[in-house]
């Protein structure tokens, strides 16, 4: 359970033909979207996510209750979205979301049928969530680290970033575990603040309106697996064994992006969609006991910090070894 930091065994990824597995992984998740287009009429929920983008591109901030909490800068794509065919700009929207997830797959080393083929993978389709997307921004971010295209992993971090608790907490762990500068950091940087910059240049004031639904309409958490629903602020505490412990760089990495879904205070469960596409083998399964919902309802989803508990304590596992190893002689 490791991540390479080597570009060319990511190069080798990437160009890498298709395997049986990741054809099939592919033709499921693509074929599971035709399925949600012909049902959307009898589905209720169908789409759910996606109507809030598109309603928020026509300057409706609100849908059914629910509202948008992303980045303004996504808005034009939204825009060009809502000009087309719902099913058909649904079925684009899906698939820039599918191989959003098979790039990250192909850059981080996961399982591409662990991910694409995911309860997680099949939920954010079904409510056209932005998640395949945003872990696709996280991976090209890292491709831009490994390969030093300082402004390609900047357009990473501006995509990634559209949803912020997940993908700019993912970037700034990406960009503080690359083994680059801190001016090439500052480099990084440049094209998401200029694109931010823009956003509020032709959005004005949509920062302080962003926050003010944040205040007035929370987020619904009935789907977040993070453990601060009970643990609180001492939930903040699952930062440190990576960060203090002594292990090997792509193994911190992996112990850090767990450590998202378990100390921040709102992590829902389809961003585990960024785990599922490091190397954490088949406990990536895990995130299948999402379908436990139809029997237990919301609490099967929030149980499913089981996975991202897994990986932290496998991802530390050597580092305590070493820790406990070391103890005698320094007694």
């Amino acid at each position: 359970m490791t991540l390479a930091h080597d570009n060319q065994q990511m190069k080798e990824r990437l160009h890498r033909r298709l395997t049986l597995g990741e054809l099939f992984a592919l033709a499921l998740a693509f074929g599971v979207v035709g399925i949600f287009i012909r049902q959307q009429p009898n589905l209720s929920f169908a789409y759910l996510d996606f109507r809030i983008y598109l309603e928020a591109a026509q300057g409706n901030f609100s849908y059914q209750g629910l509202y948008y909490y992303y980045g303004y800068w996504m808005l034009p794509v939204f825009a060009a979205l809502s000009r087309l065919p719902l099913d058909l700009a649904y079925a684009l929207w899906s698939g820039a979301n599918i191989l959003g997830v098979f790039f990250a797959v192909r850059v981080f080393g996961g399982k591409a049928f662990a991910a694409l083929a995911s309860y997680q993978m099949f939920y954010s389709l079904i409510y056209g969530n932005i998640a395949g997307l945003i872990v696709g921004g996280l991976a090209l971010c890292w491709w831009g680290l490994v390969n030093r295209k300082w402004h390609v992993a900047g357009l990473g971090v501006a995509l990634a970033s559209a949803k912020f608790q997940t993908g700019l907490t993912g970037s700034l762990l990406l960009l503080l575990m690359a083994d680059i500068t801190w001016k090439d950091r500052l480099r990084v940087m440049t094209v998401p603040v200029l694109i931010w910059l823009a956003s509020l240049v032709v959005y004005p004031g949509w920062l302080l309106q962003l926050m003010n639904n944040l205040v007035a309409h929370p987020p619904n958490d009935l789907a977040s697996v993070s453990l601060w629903r009970w643990l609180g602020p001492w939930a903040l505490l699952f930062w440190l064994p990576p960060l203090l412990l002594h292990l090997e760089p792509g193994r911190r990495l992996i112990a850090l992006t767990a450590a998202m879904g378990l100390a921040m205070p709102y992590f829902q469960q389809t961003d585990l969609l960024f785990l599922l596409a490091m190397p954490i083998g088949w406990i990536g399964l895990l995130g299948n006991l999402g379908y436990l919902m139809g029997v237990y309802g919301w609490v099967a989803l929030q149980m499913l910090a089981i996975l991202p508990l897994t990986v932290y304590v496998l991802s530390l596992l050597p580092g305590f070894v070493r820790l406990f190893k070391a103890s005698p002689s320094r007694a």
